[in-house]
C-alpha cells in the first residue's frame, strides 16, 4: 500500500500505474500554448436578466485572476461574478464568467483589454453561473521531444482500450502535499486552529481526494480491475450506484459493455457500502491514515462514490507537422476529472511544474 507519514506527509506518493510506469518520455507544458482547454458548456441565447454571460479566452493567467478583473471593470465584487470551473494557469484556455448587474445595459466589454485574457463574446442571461455546471472539457496538449513516437502510439492505444486509473491530480493536494500535511494539523487540533471557510474546503477535498486514490492504486496494484461481489457500481454518465451483491450474467455483461461502472470511496461518515473482501480492502485504506479518515467523518461528510477508472473519449494522437520530435494529445474529459491522470499514464514527463490553480 502507498505510504504516506500522518504527521509530515512529505513527498508524493507514487500511485500505481494501470500497465506500469511509462518508458516514453517527453516534455510538458513548455509554454501556454503547449496545454489548451475549451470549456463544454452552451448556455442559452440571450434572454432577459440580470447576468452578463462572457466568453473568455485566457493565457498564463488563473480563473480567479480572471474574476476579479472583471469585478472591477463592472464595479462589483467579486462575489458577483460566477464561472463554472477552475482552469489552468500555464494554458491558453477558454471559459464562461458571468457578472451580475441588475439594471444595466450590456458593458463594453470589448474596451477591457488585458495582456493575459480577452472578451471574445457576451450574452445576457438570468441566472449566475454556478461551480460545476460545465459538461466537462476538451483538451489539445502538445508533448514535445518525444523519446519513442511508435512506443507513444501503442501506449495511447493501450490506454483508449482500458481506461486509466481515475485519480485526483497532484494539483488537488499542493505542492510536496502540503494540503494534506495542513490538513492533518487541522483535524488533530480541532477547534483550536481557525481556518478559513474557502480554506477548509480545500483541506477537506484534498483529504477525500487522498483516501480515494489510496483506495484505487491498491486496487490497481492488485489489479483487482474486474466486477466482485460486493462491489459498489455507478451508471455510466449518472452518480446513482448500487451494490453488487452478487454476480450473474446481466450484471456482467453490463459492466462489460460499460454500461455500470467500478468505483472507489470519497470517505465520509460511517463505512463504505461495499460489502465482502472489495469492503476490507477500502477500510484498510481508510484506516492507514486515520487522521484523515476520522477528520472527514467528524466534519459530516458524507459516503459517496467515484468512477475507479476513467475512459479517453474523443482521444487522438497526431504527429506535429512542424516538428516529428512532437505531437498533439486530444480528448475530452467530463467535469471534475483531470487530465494529468491521463497524462501519467502515456509519458514520463520531463521538467514538469505543477499547476496548482487547477482544480480539473
Amino acid at each position: 500500500m502507498t505510504e504516506l507519514k500522518e504527521e509530515t506527509a512529505a513527498g508524493a506518493p507514487e500511485w500505481a500505474f494501470l500497465h506500469g510506469k511509462p518508458a516514453v518520455s517527453a516534455q510538458f507544458k513548455l509554454q501556454p500554448e503547449d496545454f489548451q482547454v475549451t470549456e463544454d458548456f452552451s448556455p442559452a441565447p440571450d434572454e432577459p436578466g440580470e447576468h452578463q454571460w462572457l466568453w473568455v479566452e485566457k493565457r498564463g493567467a488563473n480563473t480567479r485572476y480572471v474574476a476579479d478583473q472583471l469585478a472591477a471593470f463592472a464595479g462589483v465584487q467579486e462575489r458577483d461574478v460566477g464561472f463554472a470551473g477552475m482552469k489552468d494557469r500555464q494554458a491558453v484556455t477558454r471559459q464562461w464568467f458571468s457578472i451580475q448587474l441588475p439594471g444595466k445595459d450590456m458593458l463594453d466589454w470589448q474596451a477591457l483589454e488585458h495582456q493575459e485574457f480577452r472578451v471574445l463574446e457576451t450574452r445576457r442571461q438570468s441566472r449566475k453561473l454556478k461551480t460545476g455546471s460545465h459538461k466537462g472539457n476538451h483538451f489539445s496538449i502538445c508533448l514535445r521531444d518525444v523519446s519513442d513516437m511508435a512506443a507513444l502510439q501503442q501506449r495511447f492505444e493501450k490506454l483508449c482500450s482500458s481506461g486509466v486509473p481515475n485519480y485526483f491530480g497532484d494539483q488537488r493536494f499542493g505542492h510536496g502535499y502540503r494540503n494534506i500535511s495542513d490538513a492533518q494539523r487541522w483535524f488533530q487540533a480541532g477547534r483550536k486552529r481557525r481556518v478559513s471557510r474557502h480554506k477548509q474546503g480545500l483541506l477537506l477535498s484534498a483529504a477525500r481526494s487522498f483516501i480515494f486514490n489510496q483506495v484505487v492504486s491498491e486496487r490497481v496494484a492488485q489489479q483487482r480491475l474486474a466486477a466482485e461481489a460486493g462491489d459498489v457500481m455507478q451508471l455510466a454518465g449518472s452518480r446513482s450506484f448500487f451494490v453488487a451483491s452478487e454476480l450473474d450474467e446481466t450484471l456482467l455483461e453490463r459492466f462489460n459493455s460499460g454500461d455500470i461502472r467500478l468505483t472507489a470511496p470519497l470517505w465520509g461518515v460511517g463505512e463504505p457500502p461495499s460489502e465482502g473482501a472489495v469492503h476490507q480492502l477500502e477500510l484498510s485504506c481508510a484506516q492507514a491514515h486515520p487522521i484523515l479518515a476520522q477528520g472527514l467523518q467528524q466534519h459530516g461528510l458524507k459516503q459517496e462514490r467515484r468512477a475507479l477508472l476513467l475512459g479517453l473519449e474523443q482521444a487522438s494522437l497526431t504527429p506535429d507537422e512542424a516538428n516529428p520530435n512532437n505531437c498533439w494529445l486530444s480528448f475530452y474529459l467530463p467535469t471534475g476529472c483531470f487530465a494529468t491522470s491521463i497524462i501519467r499514464e502515456l509519458i514520463t514527463i520531463v521538467d514538469y511544474q505543477n499547476d496548482e490553480n487547477s482544480a480539473e
